[in-house]
């Protein structure tokens, strides 16, 4: 017997998520009932300018209840393409766009308690081609050299999961 899912059903509407309950059974028989954040998935940015400084945001996150330091990332709209979506947020978010890209790796956020999907990309060539912000994004925008990146890392200065995952895929590029 494998791991069969079999009911899902919506428990709470946001306006970036749901929540279902998933009630799974398991190969040994027994059926549990699990919390499922049902999200977006979304992108991840490294910007890697042509004098080596790595383009950083800083914005407040709730979820730390602090500013975080981080990677450009956004979520994915309905039926876009990770790179398509990659190449609207680096400009929305940074105000600059890329000559040359290069995929990264995927991998899930959070996957005990949440479906969201990441795509990593690295991006260089960088050029000013700006769009405009989402409405409720406020961010300071931080251009840090690369080996001074890896120093914040090791400090454990830099403390956010998709900017450490999408650093640690990038690491092949970049050294």
């Amino acid at each position: 017997m494998a791991y069969h899912i079999n009911q899902e059903s919506i428990q709470h509407r946001t306006r970036l998520f749901t929540i279902k309950r998933v009630n799974i059974s398991f190969p040994d028989g027994l059926v549990r009932d699990y919390d499922l954040i049902d999200i977006q998935n979304a992108v991840t940015i490294l910007p890697l300018d042509g004098a080596g400084n790595v383009l950083f945001v800083q914005q407040y996150r709730v979820g730390s209840r602090s500013e975080l330091l981080e990677l450009p990332a956004g979520k994915i709209e309905d039926h876009e393409n990770p790179l398509l979506a990659a190449q609207r947020e680096i400009r929305e978010e940074t105000g600059m766009a890329a000559g040359s890209w290069d995929a990264l790796g995927n991998f899930y956020m959070s996957p005990g308690y949440a479906n969201e999907f990441m795509y990593g990309f690295l991006a260089r060539d960088l050029h000013h081609d700006p769009l405009s912000p989402d409405a409720d994004e406020f961010l300071n925008l931080i251009s840090i050299p690369l080996l001074k990146v890896l120093e914040m890392v090791n400090a454990g200065e830099i403390q956010d999961s998709k900017t450490l995952a999408v650093l640690m895929l990038a690491k092949r590029f970049l050294f």
